[in-house]
């Protein structure tokens, strides 16, 4: 447990209180451990070796967390905050391990490089929601607790997700100047743009969203070659704007002023 939240524990005077935040904090912590290990093992390509062990203890012990936290709200008399935000951090613990397990990691017909990349979705979904969830319990203590004070990836993650939101918002624009303007400098810019944006940031997106973002690239090669730019940019502008509002809801991003999309 990092010291900060060693000191949010100490402090608290009512000893059921302390015991049980701690003992949350170090499930969370043991969780992120494990994950650490998966993503170690998918390096190495162990995919479906000593990854898939760790995942499913991950499964079970995450399970067994949530079901805990719940037991402890439904028995104890805790301050509305705290009880709360339990609440909320045993749904996000379940909801995104049914996520990861049920939608992301099955497929029995992928290829080595796909399973990889599920993977990876799934490992950086659940360590985001164990250390969002930290970040949210310790906050109904210190609320001006920085999350990159506990975790060291945070901070770039921030600042991915943010360099993300702002060429999204770019991309948008310029799409949306081509498809009003219809002349060939606007196209010109927005074929730039959007070489940019698939050779850079891209790659901060889900895999289903690069994914789909790459079927979008190869229609503008295709409209571009037989005509019908006008119906792909309006198809694109209205995909990018969905986009924009999921990247722009990521948990790093809460409290960061972000670039105006339009």
């Amino acid at each position: 447990m990092q010291p900060q939240l060693y000191e949010i524990v100490a402090g608290i005077e009512r000893r059921e209180v302390s015991d049980l935040l701690g003992g949350v904090f170090t499930d969370l912590n043991r969780l992120l451990g494990y994950l650490d290990g998966v993503g170690a093992a998918a390096r190495r390509g162990e995919a479906a070796g000593e990854a898939a062990f760790l995942l499913d203890v991950i499964r079970s012990e995450g399970l067994a967390t949530a079901g805990g936290l719940e037991f402890q709200c439904a028995t104890l008399e805790l301050p509305a905050e705290l009880s709360e935000e339990l609440e909320r951090v045993a749904f996000a613990v379940r909801y995104e391990l049914r996520t990861a397990f049920e939608r992301i990691l099955p497929a029995p017909n992928a290829d080595a490089d796909d399973a990889r990349a599920r993977l990876k979705d799934a490992h950086d979904l659940l360590r985001n929601c164990f250390q969002q969830s930290t970040i949210s319990l310790a906050r109904v203590f210190d609320p001006r607790l920085d999350g990159a004070q506990l975790f060291n990836d945070i901070r770039a993650k921030r600042d991915s997700s943010l360099r993300l939101y702002e060429d999204l918002g770019a991309l948008l624009r310029s799409a949306r100047h081509a498809l009003w303007s219809s002349d060939p400098a606007s196209l010109w810019l927005f074929a730039e743009r959007l070489e940019d944006f698939s050779s850079g940031s891209m790659q901060y997106l889900m895999k289903k969203d690069c994914d789909t973002c790459a079927g979008f690239i190869e229609d503008f090669k295709t409209a571009q070659r037989f005509g019908g730019a006008r119906s792909f940019l309006h198809r694109f502008s209205c995909y990018l704007e969905i986009l924009l509002n999921h990247v722009g809801m990521r948990s790093v991003l809460a409290g960061v002023r972000k670039e105006l999309a339009a």
